[in-house]
C-alpha cells in the first residue's frame, strides 16, 4: 500500500512546485527512477522509495510542461482567431449560451499544434453536436477571467482537464460545420440525453435522470445541488462507484446464464463458466463507466474491478488493500492532474474508510436490528473520516446525510439507477421502449424531492465553517484513529480534533468596523460589506450577458464562506436586465431584506425602494446612498466609521460625477474611491477626483488593458491616488474602522502560486 502513498506524494509535489526544471533534468530523473525500479535496488525500501517519488514527479512535471507548451498566453486575448477542430464533449446550454470543448488547431499561422479550446456561443445556430468537426471564428479569452479568494477556479478546472484555449464564437459566416459526428460513446451520451429531455417533461427531473444515465451533472440546477449539498447525497448524483459495482454484478449473473444457453453450441465446451462471467462482467462495467464519462470515480471503480477480476481469473488472491493500492497507481499514471479534482479525494478516501471499517462487521449478523446497527456505525464512520475533506472543498458538512443516506442509498441505487438504466439501454437498442421507465423514475423523483428539500432545509442540516488548514491537517489523522481497531477511549480522544472548530470564534467584524470584499467579476463589478451583524451587497458583478452567472459562482461561495445565509440589503447602481437576474437569483438562493436601485425597479415583487439621498448605521458604521443623473438614475453608497470612508461610486458617468460634486462636494471625501463605470474614460472626471480626495483609487470590472481604461488610472494617479485594478490584483480585502481603511489582502498575491495561477 505504500507505494500507492509515495507516488502520490510525488505528484502532489510535482503539481505544486513553485518553478518546473528543465525538460533534460526531467527526462533524467524519470529514467533513474524507473532503472532502479527496474533491478535488485527495488528490494530496498529507501531507494525504492525515492524512486517512485521521482517518478510521481516526473509525471507531474512532464504533463505540466506539455500543457504549457500548448497554452495560449493571456496576453492574447480579445484577439479574433479561426479554430477548426471536433467537438469532445456535449454541447451544454445555459440560457442562450451553450458551452463545449473543442480538439483542434488554430488557423492563424504556422503554429499546427493540436489544441484543447473551451468555447461560449451564443445563440448558436445552427445547434453544434458532440463528434462534429467545425470552424469557428473565436475571440479569444484568458483560461479564467477572474481571480478571487473564495468561489469557482476556473483556472484550475482548465489546467485539470488540459484545456489550453479559451473564447467566446463570434457571429459570422465563416462560422460552418465541416463534417458530421461519426459514431461513438460521447453522441450515444448525447442521444440519451436528448431522448430523456423529450420524453420528461419537468427540466429539474430530466437534469437528474441525464446526470445518473450519462453523467452530464452540468444541467442541474442551483436549488438542486444546494438540496444535494444540504443533505450528503451529492455523491449520488452522478453515476458512482456503487453504480458501476451493481451493474458489473448484475452482468456477472446475466452472464452465468448466457453461459449456459451457450452450451447448446458446438466447441462451446471450451470456455468455462467464471473466466466468461468475470469477463464479460468487467466489459460491462467498462461500458458503462465510458457512458458515464469516464470521471475519476468511475475510473476508480472500474480498476478495482479490474485488479479484482484478474486476480481471480489468474487464481490469485488480492486483498482490499493492494486492490485499492493498484487501482490508487493506474489512475495516477493514466491522469496525473487527477488530484486537483475532489472526487479524487472523496473517492478514495470513501472507498478506504468502507475497507477498513467493514473488516470488524460481520456479514452474518443474527439479527436485523444488528445489521441496521453495523450500517448506521459505517455510515457514521465514512462521516466523520470524510469530514476534513468535505470541510476544505465545501466549507461545511451535512448532518442530515447521516440518516437521508440510510433511505436514499437503497432508492436511488436499487430503483431510480435500475430504471434509468432500463431506459437508457432501450434508448440505444430500442428507442421506442424507453418512454416507460424513464416515465416511472421521473415520477419517483417526483415523490422524493419534496421529501429531500424538506430535510435540506432543516435547522441543523447543514454545518458550515472554514477552518484552517492545520484543522484539516490533524483531523485528517484524527480520523485514522477513530478507524483504528483501537479500545474506545483512545479512539473517542481523536473526537478533540473537533473541538477548535466547535468553539471557533465568529468570523465577523468588531463593533464599529466593517469588512469589505471588492470582488474580480470579470467586466462585471461588486463589493459585499459585512459588519458585526449585518451584510450589504453593492451590485450582482453581472455584465452584459451574464445573466446572473457571476452572482451564482462568486457572491455566494463568498456568502457561504462566511456562513451568511441573509443578505440584509442589495444595491444596484441601476437597473438592467443582466443585474435583475442576478438579484432575483439571489432572492431566491438567500434571504434578501432589501433592495435599493437606482432609477427605481416598476412591477417587481420585490422588496424593492427607489435609492435616493438617506442614511442608515449598522453596528456603529454608516451607510449613505446618493441619488444622481437624470431621474435619479444612478446609485452611489459611502460607507464610513467616523471620519474613515469607503466611496462606491457605481456607474455614474462625468455629468453625474459633476452633478454630484455640485450638490455634496463635503460629503465626497474618502479614503478608497471604487471607480465609477468600471474605470472607463466615460467617467472619473477630474472634478470629481478632486472631490474625493482618496488615497487609494480600484479599478473594477471593465475591458483590461483597454486604452481607455489606461487614461483613467493615469489621471488618478497624477491626482496621488495608489491604484488597484481587480483584473489584474484580482479581488481586494478591505478594512475600515475609526482608525482607517487597510488593504488587508489581495487575491493575487495572497494565495498560493500554484502554476495555473502563476501563468495567467
Amino acid at each position: 500500500m505504500i507505494d500507492g502513498f509515495l507516488l502520490l506524494a510525488g505528484v502532489l509535489l510535482g503539481l505544486g512546485s513553485a518553478a518546473l526544471p528543465s525538460l533534460a533534468w526531467m527526462i533524467l530523473a524519470s529514467v533513474s527512477a524507473i532503472a532502479v525500479l527496474c533491478t535488485p535496488l527495488r528490494r530496498s525500501a529507501i531507494p525504492s522509495a525515492v524512486a517512485l517519488l521521482l517518478v510521481g514527479l516526473g509525471l507531474a512535471w512532464g504533463s505540466t510542461w506539455h500543457w504549457l507548451s500548448l497554452r495560449v498566453a493571456a496576453s492574447r486575448a480579445d484577439e479574433r482567431v479561426l479554430f477548426e477542430g471536433r467537438i469532445l464533449s456535449v454541447p451544454a446550454r445555459e440560457g442562450a449560451e451553450t458551452h463545449f470543448d473543442v480538439r483542434g488547431t488554430l488557423v492563424d499561422g504556422e503554429d499546427t499544434s493540436v489544441r484543447t479550446a473551451r468555447l461560449v456561443w451564443r445563440d448558436a445556430q445552427p445547434a453544434p453536436r458532440v463528434g462534429e468537426r467545425w470552424q469557428l471564428l473565436v475571440r479569444l479569452a484568458p483560461l479564467s477571467d477572474t481571480r478571487n479568494f473564495a468561489g469557482v477556479d476556473a483556472a484550475r478546472f482548465a489546467f485539470r482537464d488540459r484545456i489550453h484555449v479559451a473564447g467566446r464564437v463570434l457571429p459570422s459566416r465563416l462560422n460552418r460545420r465541416l463534417a458530421l459526428a461519426h459514431g461513438s460513446i460521447d453522441s450515444a451520451r448525447a442521444r440519451v440525453a436528448a431522448r430523456i429531455d423529450d420524453q420528461v417533461a419537468d427540466p429539474d427531473a430530466a437534469a437528474l435522470l441525464v446526470a445518473l444515465a450519462v453523467g452530464l451533472t452540468d444541467r442541474l440546477s442551483a436549488d438542486q445541488w444546494r438540496v444535494f449539498n444540504a443533505t450528503g447525497t451529492t455523491h449520488l448524483v452522478a453515476i458512482s462507484g456503487l453504480h458501476i459495482t451493481l451493474f458489473a454484478l448484475v452482468a456477472f449473473f446475466v452472464a452465468r446464464q448466457v453461459w449456459r444457453w451457450l452450451l447448446v453450441m458446438p466447441h462451446a465446451h471450451c470456455v468455462e463458466r467464471e473466466p466468461f462471467a468475470v469477463t464479460l462482467g468487467l466489459a460491462a462495467a467498462g461500458a458503462y463507466s465510458l457512458l458515464a464519462g469516464f470521471s475519476v470515480p468511475a475510473q476508480r471503480t472500474w480498476l478495482m474491478l479490474a485488479c479484482v477480476a484478474l486476480a481471480r481469473l489468474a487464481a490469485r488472491h488480492a486483498g482490499s488493500g493492494r486492490t485499492w493500492t493498484l487501482a490508487l497507481i493506474a489512475v495516477l499514471l493514466l491522469d496525473p492532474f487527477a488530484p486537483l479534482s475532489a472526487g479524487f479525494w472523496l473517492s478514495f478516501v470513501a472507498v478506504g474508510v468502507l475497507l477498513a471499517s467493514s473488516s470488524g462487521i460481520s456479514s452474518k449478523s443474527a439479527t436485523l436490528m444488528a445489521r441496521a446497527s453495523s450500517l448506521v456505525r459505517l455510515q457514521l464512520a465514512i462521516m466523520l473520516a470524510l469530514a476534513p475533506l468535505t470541510f476544505a472543498v465545501f466549507d461545511g458538512l451535512s448532518i442530515a446525510g447521516l440518516w437521508v443516506n440510510l433511505i436514499a442509498i437503497p432508492v436511488v441505487s436499487f430503483v431510480l439507477v435500475p430504471l434509468v438504466l432500463i431506459g437508457t439501454l432501450a434508448v440505444l437498442l430500442m428507442p421506442g421502449l424507453s418512454g416507460l421507465p424513464f416515465s416511472a423514475a421521473a415520477a419517483l423523483y417526483d415523490f422524493a424531492w419534496p421529501h429531500l428539500v424538506q430535510a435540506a432545509d432543516g435547522e441543523f442540516a447543514l454545518w458550515r465553517a472554514t477552518p484552517s488548514p492545520w484543522w484539516i491537517a490533524f483531523a485528517a489523522l484524527a480520523g485514522v484513529v477513530l478507524l483504528r481497531r483501537w479500545p474506545w477511549m483512545l479512539r473517542l480522544s481523536a473526537v478533540c480534533a473537533a473541538l477548535p472548530l466547535l468553539f471557533m470564534p465568529v468570523a465577523s467584524p468588531a463593533p464599529g468596523t466593517a469588512r469589505m470584499s471588492v470582488f474580480d467579476a470579470g467586466r462585471g463589478s461588486a463589493a459585499l460589506v459585512v459588519t458585526r451583524s449585518r451584510v450589504l451587497l453593492f451590485d450582482t458583478g453581472d455584465s452584459w450577458n451574464t445573466r446572473g452567472v457571476r452572482l451564482r459562482q462568486i457572491i455566494l461561495p463568498a456568502l457561504d464562506t462566511l456562513g451568511r445565509r441573509t443578505v440584509d440589503l442589495l444595491v444596484l447602481p441601476t437597473l438592467n436586465a443582466d443585474r435583475a437576474q442576478g438579484a432575483a437569483l439571489l432572492a431566491f438562493e438567500r434571504q434578501l431584506h432589501g433592495l435599493s436601485v437606482g432609477g427605481g425597479w416598476p412591477a417587481t415583487s420585490l422588496p424593492v425602494v427607489r435609492c435616493a439621498d438617506s442614511e442608515f448605521a449598522w453596528d456603529g458604521v454608516e451607510f449613505r446612498t446618493y441619488s444622481s443623473g437624470p431621474g435619479g438614475r444612478y446609485c452611489v453608497l459611502r460607507v464610513s466609521a467616523g471620519a474613515r470612508g469607503i466611496l462606491l461610486a457605481g456607474d455614474l458617468d462625468a455629468a453625474a460625477e459633476r452633478d454630484l460634486v455640485a450638490r455634496i462636494s463635503d460629503e465626497l471625501k474618502s479614503d478608497v474611491v471604487l471607480m465609477s463605470r468600471q474605470g472607463s474614460s466615460l467617467a472619473s472626471a477630474p472634478e470629481w477626483i478632486e472631490a474625493t480626495a482618496a488615497g487609494l483609487a480600484i479599478a473594477t470590472g471593465g475591458i483590461a488593458d483597454s486604452q481607455s481604461r489606461a487614461a483613467t488610472l493615469e489621471r488618478w494617479r497624477r491626482a496621488g491616488a495608489d491604484i488597484l485594478d481587480t483584473r489584474r490584483d484580482g479581488g481586494i480585502e478591505l478594512g475600515i474602522g475609526t482608525g482607517g481603511v487597510r488593504v488587508l489582502g489581495v487575491a493575487r498575491n495572497a494565495r498560493y502560486p500554484f502554476v495555473w495561477r502563476r501563468v495567467q
